[in-house]
């Protein structure tokens, strides 16, 4: 007994590690971890795996016995980790709490458990239940132990944009700002603006098209903050966004900003509903409906070619991105005319026609 606690204590030590952060790790009380070094009690047997390795030791070796040589577990949770984000997050999360139980101090099994916890929390199921506080609250806890632990740059970049994310939703919006301020800059030179001093023909104008892609997005997606999720939509905004995309894409064939067309149409017809115009709402909610089969079609073979001057012949690959089969656009926008803004229009033939 006091060899197993003295051994705890070392290792312990040597992993700069209070009595209070590894009960934490094993979700027992610190008095529990002192009894242990003190050699009063033993851990239980079920703790045994998952201290050996929160400490950075097998339990042959936390036992005092040989040194296993190979891991088949792990193998199996890193397969998982690095594929995690393709997946069905509710299904993935309870392997990421699998992993996390089995190996309490590997930082990227914490990554993926509050990641999946931020996914699930915020999709449709959970959205306004207590659930969804549950799980955001969780996903804050675990993201602040890999920062607390975490020494990998690129990993604490990605868990403090988790944290932005899942404070966000909490309201939590002072903390989201403070770890905001924590993103480490980017560089002033990027690997893109190096390539643009050494390409030429075709690939130096691909390049050219993929910032102009990136540039419309971010614009976009900013100027969506503005109408999107306000209760009084600012509508210059909304004008601009689809400004935009036409400025850009001048022949009509918008791929995958169709949705984004398709939704500033769903807006324009809940302004119209408030204003009393009835036709207007009517012919926005064709438009939307219009845009969003496009998208859905597009969505279909995944993807991208766009033909317009700016962009002619740029594509984007979205073949092997997770699908999820039971979403689609057109369902998107039959669901949003059940909000009953929408009431007075359902006996309408021509709303009818549309909707069925």
């Amino acid at each position: 007994m006091n060899h197993i606690g003295q051994r705890i204590k070392e290792l312990r030590r040597k992993n700069d590690l209070t009595q209070e952060k590894l009960a934490d790790f094993l979700g027992v009380t610190y008095q529990s971890v002192s009894k242990w070094e003190c050699g009063t009690t033993m851990p239980d047997l079920a703790l045994i795996v998952p201290l050996a390795r929160v400490l950075g030791v097998t339990t042959d070796e936390l036992l005092g016995m040989k040194p296993v040589e190979a891991d088949e577990r792990k193998v199996y949770f890193d397969a998982e980790f690095f594929q995690h984000w393709k997946k069905d997050h509710a299904r993935d999360l309870e392997i990421a709490r699998q992993a996390v139980a089995e190996y309490p101090g590997d930082c990227r099994y914490l990554y993926w458990l509050a990641s999946d916890e931020w996914y699930v929390g915020t999709g449709d199921e959970c959205m306004g239940t207590d659930e969804e506080t549950e799980l955001l609250t969780s996903a804050v806890r675990h993201y602040e132990m890999v920062l607390e632990h975490c020494e990998d740059a690129e990993l604490r970049r990605r868990t403090l944009f988790g944290l932005v994310h899942a404070c966000r939703d909490l309201g939590q919006y002072d903390d989201a700002r403070t770890y905001a301020e924590m993103v480490s800059e980017a560089p002033e030179s990027t690997r893109e603006d190096a390539l643009m001093l050494c390409l030429q023909g075709e690939e130096l104008k691909t390049l050219y098209k993929k910032r102009i892609m990136k540039a419309l997005v971010t614009l976009n997606g900013a100027l969506s903050q503005l109408w999107y999720y306000e209760d009084e939509p600012c509508e210059e905004a909304l004008n601009a966004e689809e400004a935009a995309i036409k400025a850009v894409i001048t022949d009509g064939n918008y791929q995958h900003f169709h949705i984004s067309l398709a939704m500033i149409w769903q807006e324009r017809a809940r302004m119209a509903m408030r204003n009393g115009d009835h036709d207007a709402a009517v012919f926005a909610l064709e438009t939307a409906m219009v845009h969003a089969k496009h998208f859905d079609e597009m969505a279909e073979g995944g993807i991208e070619r766009y033909t317009c001057p700016i962009l002619d012949g740029y594509t984007e690959d979205h073949r092997g991105d997770r699908k999820d089969e039971s979403w689609s656009m057109t369902g998107s926008v039959r669901d949003f005319v059940h909000l009953p803004v929408f009431d007075a229009l359902r006996e309408r033939d021509d709303f009818m026609k549309i909707f069925g």
